[in-house]
């Protein structure tokens, strides 16, 4: 049997006595946005579900506030905190669209002011005619690809990274329940994490009749991750605390009882000596994972 991992990071007055995973397990870091937006100021009414994600335009063909919208022309904000980026770690860019196109716009690299670059370039929106329940359902598959697209290229390295996606993305969203779950469980099949930074600017979305709402904030929830709410001036600093929970963390490995491909909940605590010797430390990990012998089909 093959053992898993499970990554644990610390937050509070102990996270500073982690220590580094090792330097040999790089990791590859993917920045994802969603980049249409409508053609013409005029809304139409669509169901929920990626409508959101658009960048809607005024008169003068400038976006509003939404999706990605917010940090279109402050991507040198981030540049800074890459400069954490350990020796071995990788970052890329990538976006999805109504349209139902998804791309990897650039594969891992180390260059950070190239990724910046393609940031930059991936944020500028795409003229789109949306707004009907066709291309929301085209976004809502754009979506998945592009998950599974990435999955598929940390499958396909050797050595294999551990894959962390960071939405830039105000996740006013939804998706179908059982499509979600899905894809949750392609990614827990790896030892992947995912994070979030969503402008403070951005609207606010709490519930979806049908649906499950704020999809990122799902996954980062399943995955061990975390989104952050943050205005411009404290871009940097979310993205920082991202790379410090990537750097500081414990992996923990274990023969699971059984490899049947499932769902199986996950608990993680400290000892009571631990607990009064480190006061308000709280442990984010993920509450499932998924025990596999090899990769699916669908990635090879």
């Amino acid at each position: 049997m093959f053992p898993c991992r499970l990554h644990l990071s610390f937050h509070g007055p102990a996270a500073a006595h982690g220590h580094r995973t090792s330097a040999h397990n790089s990791r590859a870091i993917f920045s994802g946005a969603g980049r249409c937006h409508r053609s013409g100021s005029q809304e139409r009414p669509a169901r929920p579900g990626f409508q959101e994600r658009r960048l809607h335009c005024n008169e003068s063909g400038l976006p509003k506030l939404g999706a990605s919208a917010e940090f279109l022309g402050q991507e040198s904000l981030f540049r800074p905190a890459l400069e954490h980026l350990e020796k071995n770690d990788r970052v890329g860019v990538a976006h999805w669209c109504d349209n139902g196109n998804s791309q990897l716009d650039l594969l891992p690299t180390e260059d950070r002011d190239n990724a910046i670059r393609q940031l930059a370039e991936t944020l500028r929106p795409i003229p789109f005619e949306g707004g009907t329940s066709a291309s929301d359902e085209a976004g809502e598959q754009a979506f998945r690809k592009l998950i599974r697209l990435i999955i598929r290229d940390a499958y396909r390295r050797n050595p294999k990274p551990l894959p962390v996606i960071v939405f830039l993305h105000g996740d006013h969203t939804g998706q179908p329940h059982g499509e979600l779950n899905k894809l949750v469980d392609d990614f827990l099949e790896t030892s992947g994490i995912v994070f979030g930074i969503r402008d403070y600017r951005s609207p606010n979305l709490h519930f979806i009749i049908g649906e499950q709402a704020k999809i990122m904030h799902y996954m980062a929830k399943h995955t061990g991750g975390q989104y952050f709410t943050v205005p411009p001036s404290e871009y940097e600093r979310a993205l920082d605390t991202i790379l410090m929970q990537l750097h500081f963390r414990y992996e923990l490995g274990f023969i699971p009882p059984a490899i049947d491909g499932k769902r199986h909940k996950l608990k993680v605590e400290l000892t009571k000596t631990a607990k009064k010797r480190h006061n308000g430390v709280r442990l984010r990990f993920r509450p499932e994972h998924i025990p596999v012998t090899q990769e699916p089909e669908w990635a090879q």
